[in-house]
């Protein structure tokens, strides 16, 4: 093992290879945490670290009295590594309507926003320019998946206040304008969940979660989307896939 990695995560990494490579197969038993600690040369504790954080992240489920198992291949989740410009913000939602789930939103708040130099940069705003902020839960077969904060310039989107993106899409409505995002920059992390998002996605706080940037931009290369996203990982996975040389 790498010493100057972690020791949990790269425990974690080996499981997640053996679950990838089938060499741990859905529903099957892993090895006790005694039987790793001595296999990997490591503590308990750092197994029981490693194990926790998997069974967040949805490979693991523990079986009180039972031990733990490699949870069942969920194929109504979604895969972020397929998540480009090709697809973009708008692949969460058709990706999951595609593996069968019905998809709503529920609005937390819709309205302008003035003077906020952070919001203007990520938008390529002058300072004087103004923004609408749309802040929404979004829901699969009726659970919350993901919590979207979603910023257009004002000067696109003038009437925007007038719909009700409870029933309306987002990207529809903004298809009308001629202002669809198709170009993207993205940037993923894995942070733990606060209180907040945790009580908004109905999962403890702490809760390893995706969060998710995007900045799309129309056909034109206008930038008319900024929006900050946390996904619960239990409906989405992302996988790195290196390329052979």
């Amino acid at each position: 093992m790498d010493y100057r990695m972690p020791l949990y995560i790269q425990l974690q990494d080996i499981i997640i290879k053996k679950i990838e490579e089938k060499k741990y197969l859905p529903g099957e038993a892993i090895p006790s945490e005694r039987k790793m600690a001595e296999t990997y040369g490591v503590n308990r504790m750092t197994v029981k670290r490693a194990i926790n954080k998997l069974v967040e992240l949805g490979y693991l489920i523990r079986k009180p009295g039972a031990g733990t198992y490699v949870a069942q291949r969920d194929h109504k989740k979604i895969d972020l590594s397929y998540m480009n410009a090709a697809t973009g913000n708008t692949g969460v939602s058709a990706m999951l309507r595609k593996s069968g789930m019905n998809t709503s939103s529920k609005v937390l708040g819709l309205g302008e926003i003035t003077e906020s130099k952070y919001l203007n940069y990520k938008l390529a705003l002058g300072k004087e320019e103004n923004v609408y902020g749309l802040h929404r839960v979004r829901l699969a077969d009726g659970q919350p998946f993901a919590i979207e904060y979603t910023y257009v310039p004002q000067k696109d989107f003038e009437d925007i206040e007038n719909f009700d993106f409870s029933k309306v899409s987002l990207y529809d409505y903004m298809d009308t304008k001629e202002h669809m995002p198709i170009h993207f920059i993205q940037n993923l992390v894995i942070c733990e969940a606060n209180e907040k998002v945790a009580e908004l996605l109905d999962i403890e706080r702490g809760t390893a979660v995706f969060k998710i940037e995007y900045q799309g931009a129309d056909k034109d290369y206008n930038v008319v989307e900024y929006t900050k996203s946390y996904m619960n990982p239990a409906f989405a996975e992302f996988r790195f896939l290196a390329e052979e040389k």
